[in-house]
């Protein structure tokens, strides 16, 4: 213990000025960064509530044939429609279907 040490005179007034200095430093550091990790940690559990939110969605529609406007709307937030590009006389345009819950989910490439 730092102050038991000082009051016995194994530590310099000078050194136990520093040593405390110190441990407050990480102290305060050792709070900021369980403030992020609490964060994130709550970032985590939305993001897995979303995802479960999402999954139970789509479960509702799986056995659907045909898509209609009340499914879409509960489904799809928003779906982003890139410019016409051509590329050796064929046409692309990107398009990026952003979905409630959980947002844009990437293409899967084989």
């Amino acid at each position: 213990n730092l102050y038991t040490d000082k009051a016995k005179g194994i530590l310099s007034e000078q050194r136990f000025v520093k040593l405390t200095a110190a441990m407050e430093r990480e102290q305060e550091e050792n709070q900021k960064q369980l403030k992020e990790l609490a964060l994130s940690l709550r970032r985590s559990n939305e993001q897995e509530s979303d995802v479960r939110t999402f999954i139970r969605e789509i479960r509702q529609y799986a056995a659907v044939r045909e898509l209609d406007e009340g499914i879409l709307n509960r489904l799809i937030s928003r779906i982003l429609v890139g410019e016409v590009k051509k590329v050796g006389g064929e046409k692309f345009q990107e398009i990026k279907i952003i979905y409630n819950f959980v947002g844009e989910i990437p293409a899967v490439t084989e």
